[in-house]
């Protein structure tokens, strides 16, 4: 079936590599996702600044910097999430719910992969950003709503004060956090659209070959001497 929802994760680390990541490298990608929806459009720094959402991280880019320096690991010094769910799935809400339904969904996420890693939770922030698509087949542009969302290297372990978060291939971690963001947007959509929805995620059903004659080939029966 077709994704229904993007979700990645990166990291930044402490060390700065080859021009990027390290505390600069942090400091600067806040500040994108504060100020910007897009590569194209920026916003003043005067107007609205405090777009971000608070669990625990800031409602500013310079406080969930210092934060995300506070709950560093050794090898990470924030985790860097976008949630996007797909936009042709969301032109079947109601635009008056898209961006509670975003909202939402973007914590149910993160609630939902750090319960199912072990961990008691964890602090984090995340700013919705509200762009369009840009169609590569000439299709008109579809509204495209996604969550840029910021968490600490460590996160609550039970048993220990904190514990480094660290999420690999090997031990399908990211295939865990897809499988937790699909679920809860299917549900969120079978809620507000209702299972109809599903009709778009179809796989097409191959062309059936036709019957073979029914016509006996007497030579296969009996060969020819």
């Amino acid at each position: 079936m077709k994704a229904i929802i993007v979700a990645d994760f990166a990291y930044v680390s402490p060390k700065r590599k080859g021009g990027r990541g390290g505390h600069t490298g942090l400091r600067n990608k806040l500040k994108y996702v504060q100020y910007r929806d897009n590569r194209d459009v920026h916003l003043r720094q005067g107007d609205n600044p405090e777009r971000w959402v608070d669990h625990g991280m800031g409602k500013h880019y310079r406080a969930i910097f210092e934060r995300c320096d506070q709950l560093k690991s050794p090898h990470v010094l924030a985790w860097t999430w976008v949630i996007s769910p797909a936009p042709d799935l969301m032109a079947l809400v109601p635009e008056e719910q898209r961006r509670d339904l975003v909202l939402n969904l973007t914590e149910k996420v993160v609630e939902s992969y750090y319960a199912a890693r072990g961990f008691e939770g964890t602090e984090f922030s995340y700013v919705l950003h509200d762009r369009l698509t840009e169609p590569e087949d000439g299709s008109d542009p579809l509204q495209q709503l996604h969550t840029h969302v910021i968490l600490p290297g460590t996160a609550p372990l039970p048993g220990t004060d904190r514990a480094a978060v660290y999420n690999t291939k090997d031990k399908r971690h990211d295939a865990l956090f897809r499988e937790i963001a699909t679920a809860q947007f299917a549900l969120a959509l079978d809620e507000i659209v209702g299972p109809e929805w599903r009709l778009l995620r179809e796989e097409p059903q191959p062309t059936p070959e036709p019957p073979k004659s029914a016509s006996i080939d007497l030579d296969e029966w009996f060969p020819r001497l």
